[in-house]
């Protein structure tokens, strides 16, 4: 048996630490100004990011045709591999997990392992680098995939959300908000994935203070628990606003868990195409 472990761009591993466990990347469609982008081009990053600048442009996630995961699939099987566990961004803010489903149903020359992370970003990234972890220990898919269940649900990720624009192109909402209402909704909105992988709204709030005390009590439940071992990641692109909002999130964060490891990550173009350049990401478990 060998087994391969894969993930999406819009996961976030450190690329020496990705190198060394032999974990593959899927690029995920990037589209801006009507033309596509891949961010495994370093070209492609820096001409996107350039144009993030303007105004005017909005990066979308397009969508991984059943044609692409079948080349890319084909490549481990001609390299003899007989298994592959996909760990990919949350279903209901992508619509990967329905083709990779779809794709597993129809295809009987490897063995498909589908792994969906509930999240996004550094979240998604650990679990694929603890499957890679888990492989190289030995295990096969029946010891593996408990393990990364209950890792996958003892980690909970929020976003606050400065336009929602994003969220009513690629995601799907389960507590009723529709498309049409998420344009009026107020600046900093608070979405959650929650227990099942699915995207809620929380709370919509004009100030920084509410908006920080609601993500403390959230974090409450796992310091009381975790301690010194908890880490809490916060993800996003360097902009004016986005700074003021993680200095003082930090800084309350600090203040209330000061036991806790806090990291900062920067963005990557994936995650932009799904919730935007204002969006920020915070991860804990």
């Amino acid at each position: 048996m060998k087994t391969a472990i894969l993930t999406d761009s819009a996961a976030i591993i450190a690329p020496q630490i990705k190198h060394k466990l032999a974990i593959k990347t899927l690029s995920l469609p990037l589209l801006l100004n009507g033309k596509r982008y891949y961010e495994k081009y370093d070209y492609d990053r820096q001409q996107v990011k350039a144009m993030l600048r303007e105004k005017n442009s909005f990066l979308m996630c397009g969508q991984v045709s059943v044609t692409a995961i079948d080349e890319f699939l084909n490549e481990l099987i001609d390299k003899s591999y007989t298994d592959v566990i996909w760990v990919y961004l949350d279903n209901d803010i992508s619509g990967l997990g329905n083709n990779l489903r779809s794709y597993q149903q129809r295809h009987d020359q490897i063995n498909i392992h589908l792994v969906d992370s509930y999240s996004m970003g550094v979240a998604e990234g650990n679990l694929a680098v603890l499957a890679a972890k888990l492989v190289g220990q030995g295990k096969d898919w029946n010891a593996i995939e408990p393990i990364l269940k209950e890792v996958r649900n003892s980690y909970r990720t929020v976003m606050i959300l400065k336009n929602l624009r994003h969220i009513s192109t690629t995601g799907y909402v389960k507590n009723g908000v529709f498309p049409i209402q998420k344009t009026i909704f107020r600046p900093q909105t608070l979405m959650r994935f929650n227990p099942q992988g699915q995207l809620e709204v929380q709370s919509a709030y004009l100030q920084h203070s509410k908006l920080s005390r609601k993500i403390r009590r959230m974090i409450m439940p796992a310091y009381q628990e975790m301690a010194g071992q908890l880490q809490i990641t916060i993800t996003a692109i360097r902009t004016r606003h986005n700074d003021q909002v993680i200095s003082r999130l930090i800084k309350a964060i600090n203040r209330t868990f000061p036991a806790a490891q806090i990291k900062l990550y920067e963005m990557n173009l994936s995650m932009i195409a799904h919730i935007g350049t204002d969006g920020i990401v915070i991860s804990w478990g």
